[in-house]
């Protein structure tokens, strides 16, 4: 119990974000009490509707987060701490998203692996995929039937999830919502096995192993296939799996490309040389942000020295994020040559 609500609200980047009933902390007192609550009541708890937070997207269009409030946070962190186990023990190699002791390097390096020039990257072929409206459209059914509970935590659970949005509905008949603590883990068990689509494709010969590598994270994948992989198997495969969930590809942003012409993932573009070279750098987008990032604190009413501060605390982020990467073409040298000239000090060594 301690663990759950010193998680959602000490640990937790959005642990000030408030639900429908204001609250955007607890006091010491209160946190003793919340814990002495899902001690006795987790089994039958009520679970309240969601707040709606709309955040941009850099297409231009918005993404609707559905904010529970910090007990309801908690009891789901609870819930999380008791399934996550059971999921992991038969959870794919393959998938890297919101797993414990699991990370984007990790998908960089199978990436490395499976294009580096000992394995003929160059020969390969890219399918990149995107689940439209993966957490607003998920069946409950398919992802509530994976999920290991007592029964009264399952009942507790398919309640939460179809829990509505305050003043918008009052109920949810499908997704889960993308604010809550458990929505990731109930995301990577619906689409458990997304990954391993196509390893069923081989070569005559055993010797050449699988035709078709997938890795994911979350909802984002690529399948990295070589020569003589059926694509289109591929795809329709990909369609039938989603199809069950009550998912479905997004068309714009899915499609097939040459490993030498490079693709995105993760903020990353990986590209293989004529000459088989592997290279992984970050992509134009990711570079635009944070370049717009670094401009937008710069612009804001704070002081110089707390300015000069936060920038420099995202910049060192952005470069711990891309450490592996070939940053020789992604400098920020301009940007701190601005900076410094307008403080006799400035970013030039973070």
């Amino acid at each position: 119990m301690p663990g759950a609500v010193k998680q959602v609200t000490q640990l937790n980047t959005g642990r000030k974000s408030p639900g429908v009933d204001g609250k955007t902390a607890l006091s010491t007192k209160e946190r003793l009490v919340l814990c002495q609550r899902l001690n006795k009541h987790w089994h039958h708890w009520k679970h309240q509707q969601l707040r709606r937070i709309n955040i941009p997207k850099p297409n231009g269009k918005t993404r609707g987060l559905g904010i529970p409030t910090i007990a309801d946070r908690a009891w789901q962190a609870l819930l999380k701490l008791a399934a996550e186990p059971a999921y992991e023990a038969t959870a794919g190699e393959r998938s890297y998203g919101f797993r414990p002791g699991r990370c984007t390097a990790d998908a960089q390096q199978l990436i490395f692996n499976n294009l580096r020039s000992k394995t003929n990257g160059r020969e390969k072929l890219i399918l990149e995929t995107d689940i439209s409206k993966c957490f607003d459209e998920i069946d409950h059914k398919v992802m509530l039937d994976g999920v290991v509970l007592p029964i009264e935590a399952l009942k507790g659970l398919k309640m939460a999830v179809k829990a509505g949005v305050r003043g918008e509905y009052p109920s949810s008949i499908k997704g889960t919502p993308q604010g809550g603590v458990i929505s990731p883990l109930l995301a990577n068990i619906a689409l458990d096995g997304f990954e391993n689509l196509g390893t069923n494709q081989w070569k005559k010969s055993r010797r050449d192993g699988i035709l078709i590598r997938g890795v994911r994270y979350a909802d984002d994948a690529v399948f990295i296939c070589k020569p003589g992989a059926d694509t289109k198997r591929l795809r329709e495969d990909i369609d039938k799996f989603l199809k069950t969930r009550g998912l479905r590809i997004n068309e714009t942003k899915t499609k097939v490309s040459k490993a030498t012409d490079g693709f995105n993932f993760l903020g990353w573009n990986f590209r293989v040389n004529s000459h088989g070279v592997f290279k992984s750098a970050p992509s134009s987008e990711n570079y635009a942000d944070i370049k717009a990032k670094v401009k937008t604190t710069w612009k804001n009413g704070a002081t110089t020295d707390a300015r000069l501060k936060r920038i420099g605390s995202q910049i060192r982020g952005w470069r711990q994020y891309h450490k592996n990467c070939d940053m020789s073409k992604h400098s920020l040298w301009s940007l701190s040559v601005r900076l410094v000239s307008c403080k006799g000090r400035g970013i030039s060594q973070t």
